[in-house]
Formats: C-alpha cells, structure tokens, sequence
C-alpha cells in the first residue's frame, strides 16, 4: 500500500481554531446527531460524560445544557479557547439545566493520569480516532477509555468509514462551501494511501467578498494530517481486547445499521464489560 505511517500522527485541523465552527454547520449538524446521544444516554443511564477530542466544544456544550456533568478534553491549545468562548455565550443556558461543562488539555492514552474520576460514557466524535499513532497507539487509547469508565459504561466513536475509503481508494470528499460576512469560504479534502494509513491533504481557499467583480484570486493553504487506518477489522478486535463487548456499529445517527461499502462514515457504541 505504499509508505509506513508517519510518526507521530498530526492532528486533524482543516483551518484555524477560530474558523473551525465555521466549515461545520453546528445548527444542522446538532440536529441531526442529538436524538441518537440522547437515548443512548438515556437508555444507559448517563450523568457524567467524557468527550474525548472536544475540539470546539460544541457537542460537548450541548450535552451539558441537556443537565449531564460534562468534561471536554482535547490536546489543542486553540481548540480549547474556542470551546471556552462559546462556553460563555451557552453557560447561562447551562446553568439553568444544571448541567456542568469543563475543559481541559489531554491526548490519547492520558486520559486516566488527568485524575478526572469515573465517567458513565466516553464520546469520540468528529473523526478524531483516526490521530491515534497506530494500532499500538489505538490499543492503548481504548484501554485508556476502559479505565475512565464505570463498568456498564459506554464508549461512542464516530469516524468516516475506512472500509469504504481504503476498498475504493477514495480520493476526495465533497467540498464545504461557507458564505461568512468576510466573503467565501471553500474546504476541501484529499486523500492519498499509505501502508496503514489514509494521508489527508487539507486544502482551504478563501477569497473576500466581491472579489468576483473585482477578478481577485483565492488564497489557498494546506496540511497535511496522517490517520491510522481503522476499518472495521481493526477497530471491533481492538475494542473486544480492551474490555469492550455489545458492539453496534451504524451507518448514520438515525440508528440504521452499518453499511461497510456504501456508508460515509460508521458511529461505534460499545459496552465497558
């Protein structure tokens, strides 16, 4: 398949922090996503939740304002001061639920050495799995996962679908259009293959607005980010050995059931035994 991974994996990051909220679309997103971690909270008895890669915070904002004690960690500095802005324009809304919402800096495997205590359900959303450094790098995650977790307690990932992307050797995802007050905003992602990984280009063009009429060019920039592999012949064994059993995969927040070769992405639920 090519070239061995990269060590280590560098972080997903289509744009900076401040213009992460922007090639999201949290309205609609949150919308669609929410009824599934509700009753999968509901029907696991959740009060305390983990969401592990945070990011912007936006999730992990909602869930606090639903009354559940949340901590949000993610390892990027600027990641994290976008959480506590929009922290302070959702507390009020937090407060009057009685939830609590809290952030905090950490990566893959160090969840236990933060000594945050025992959660009822650990979250890993946005396709943030995939930065692990390899399957060693997985393995550890996810016993780290088990560690923070009470027995009974659930762990929910959602990644694009690997199955997918490495049969078909996908090359791009469906470009993101954003019309903001500074003018247009365009995201794109490639995809090259790698020895058990998927290298992601991500490419940002952005002009300002009339820049129509006046012929101006875009501005274009790009990273590069590599994600271990994790189709669904890495991923299930890896949470069976660490601890992990009534494992339901989905093909879409709906509750339909996984499908490998036609899904975009596959939400994982799995039970810490």
């Amino acid at each position: 398949m090519g070239e061995p991974l990269p060590d280590p994996v560098q972080p997903e990051r289509v744009a900076p922090a401040s213009d992460y909220d922007t090639f999201v679309d949290w309205n609609r997103r949150l919308v669609r996503e929410a009824p599934f971690f509700s009753s999968q909270f509901e029907s696991h008895g959740v009060r305390r939740v983990l969401d592990v890669g945070c990011g912007s915070g936006m999730p992990t904002l909602t869930w606090a304002k639903w009354g559940l004690d949340v901590v949000g960690v993610d390892p990027d500095a600027s990641m994290l001061a976008q959480a506590e802005s929009n922290r302070a324009a959702m507390q009020a809304d937090v407060d009057a639920a009685d939830g609590s919402i809290a952030f905090a800096t950490g990566g893959f495997g160090a969840l236990q050495a933060l000594g945050l205590g025992t959660f009822d359900a650990v979250t890993c959303t946005g396709n943030a799995l995939p930065h692990v450094a390899g399957v060693e790098g997985l393995r550890a995650t996810l016993a780290d996962f088990a560690t923070v977790l009470r027995p009974g307690g659930i762990v929910i990932l959602h990644l694009l679908n690997h199955d997918r992307l490495i049969k078909g050797r996908v090359r791009s995802i469906a470009p993101v259009v954003r019309e903001t007050a500074d003018g247009t905003r365009v995201f794109l992602r490639v995809m090259d293959y790698a020895e058990g990984a998927i290298l992601f280009d991500f490419v940002t063009m952005q002009r300002p607005a009339g820049a129509w009429e006046s012929g101006a060019a875009w501005d274009v920039t790009s990273r590069r980010s590599a994600h271990t592999a994790l189709p669904g012949d890495v991923l299930v064994p890896a949470l069976r050995k660490a601890g992990f059993s009534e494992i339901a995969r989905y093909g879409s927040h709906d509750g339909t059931a996984f499908d490998a070769e036609r899904d975009e992405s596959v939400i994982v639920v799995a039970v810490r035994a």
